[in-house]
């Protein structure tokens, strides 16, 4: 055997144990993450470059996805989950005021956008437009909101039911007079998702600092939230 057919034999990923198929699925997803992290765009993950980042043949990847849409769309799954993480109460990215429903969800969505500045590309990956909603089947409707009476798509759902949640504690706590919390909630998603956007694309821009006081305004205007004088 030559020198350099020794080398890529060291450098080959090892056979996953029986049973363990579904770490390599993690894998070939976390190795997509990272090819976004280092690009910064999705457009660089593809079948062979996944199937480097992590040491296997790229026709293995055909065992776990059929095909690099539906990678992607394991990425974006992960990420919304990652961002629900990131703006649910109680996580050290939220050190919100224990039992004051204000402050937890403005923390909440402060969360929210500190997780879009802090990671652009993944970010962009959520809302990306060349999702194909049919892979995988992910797009099942989730019922949210007071009594589950609105239906949106599982895509994001947990982070923006925390928003919804979050507002209608406020209610519940006479802080809010939200007649709608999923409307309203609608429309501070947008605003937090425009905050992220925005910022993100003209850095130049003199945008009001600091960011939380920013984000805080305008949580308790679309919130309909009015605080004691």
């Amino acid at each position: 055997m030559s020198a350099g057919r020794d080398s890529a034999a060291t450098t080959r990923r090892p056979r996953n144990a029986r049973g363990q198929g579904s770490k390599l699925t993690d894998d070939i997803v976390t190795a997509a993450l990272r090819l976004i992290d280092r690009t910064g765009t999705q457009e660089s993950v593809t079948l062979r470059a996944v199937a480097r980042e992590i040491g296997i043949a790229a026709p293995s990847i055909y065992a776990h996805f059929a095909d690099r849409d539906a990678i992607v769309l394991a990425v974006v799954a992960r990420l919304f989950d990652e961002l629900a993480a990131a703006v649910r109460i109680g996580t050290p990215a939220t050190p919100a005021t224990p039992g004051d429903p204000v402050e937890e969800l403005v923390a909440g969505c402060e969360a929210y956008v500190r997780y879009g500045l802090e990671n652009p590309a993944r970010y962009r990956v959520l809302f990306s437009d060349q999702r194909d909603a049919e892979v995988g089947g992910y797009c099942a409707p989730v019922a949210i909101g007071p009594d589950e009476g609105s239906v949106v798509l599982e895509f994001g759902a947990e982070a923006f039911a925390l928003l919804v949640d979050g507002i209608e504690a406020c209610v519940t706590a006479g802080a809010s007079v939200s007649a709608d919390v999923v409307a309203d909630g609608t429309a501070v998603w947008t605003a937090l998702h425009g905050t992220v956007t925005l910022r993100t694309a003209l850095p130049g821009f003199p945008w009001p600092e600091p960011v939380g006081e920013f984000v805080r305004e305008i949580v308790l205007r679309l919130a309909k939230i009015s605080l004691p004088a």
